[in-house]
């Protein structure tokens, strides 16, 4: 019995190990360009929401570019560590950091420790950039979300999590050719925290305007299980 555990328990060890992401097996300054990316567009805390079934101005089939219309919305969890060591780390590759002088290092550090450390303890903040492949309606799209307000906005979007479903504090959104909008969620709700270990998933609800008529209301979930980052929820 004792030579078979030890042939198992070494084997277990193996397989765990190996399954880890590579978030958990390396610091993020060892991270390659498409890890970044992963981090950022599919991840445990970064989601992409496609909607397909949209009609075009002039109601055919296609969109501008001659394929199906679309709208995709690249959502993040900006205030999720990860997320913001990946966009460090893609900075550093941008600029070739390991060339740099140690003055040119000293200030992109600095810059890199306000991106790490500079937001705000108590806010959720889940960043979302759009596009979509018909240019007849991309005017119209951005127009949508850049003439929203927190208060237009405040009975539309949510975080939800089992028993806690908060309504958006502040709302913030590019403008010009600028695709991206930002929904800022409280930290706690009634003296508690929106998200505990016990929660499985934790749900963002937003109304999104449609290509044709209308608009529609998407749930796009993340399983808390898998945000864990340094022992925590990264959120």
């Amino acid at each position: 019995m004792k030579k078979t555990l030890c042939l198992i328990i070494p084997f277990l060890f193996l397989a765990t190990l190996f399954a880890a992401d590579f978030w958990e097996k390396k610091e993020y300054k060892e991270w390659t360009q498409k890890e970044c990316t992963k981090v950022l567009t599919e991840s445990p805390w970064a989601q992409k929401l496609e909607l397909t079934n949209v009609q075009v101005m002039d109601n055919s089939k296609t969109s501008t570019d001659g394929g199906q219309p679309y709208i995709r919305y690249w959502i993040q969890f900006r205030s999720a560590l990860p997320i913001r060591q990946a966009m460090v780390r893609q900075g550093q590759i941008a600029n070739k950091y390991e060339t740099l002088s140690a003055e040119q290092k000293q200030a992109f550090d600095k810059q890199a420790e306000g991106m790490l450390t500079g937001f705000p303890e108590d806010s959720v903040v889940v960043f979302v950039s759009y596009e979509t492949n018909d240019r007849n309606r991309d005017q119209e799209l951005s127009r949508w979300w850049q003439t929203k307000t927190t208060e237009l906005l405040k009975n539309q979007v949510y975080l939800t999590a089992t028993n806690t479903k908060v309504p958006i504090a502040r709302y913030a959104v590019g403008q010009g050719a600028e695709r991206w909008f930002q929904f800022i969620f409280p930290r706690e709700a009634d003296g508690k925290p929106v998200v505990t270990p016990q929660d499985k998933s934790l749900k963002l609800e937003f109304t999104y305007p449609s290509m044709g008529m209308g608009s529609g209301q998407a749930f796009q979930q993340f399983k808390t299980e898998k945000m864990i980052f340094n022992g925590n929820i990264a959120f």
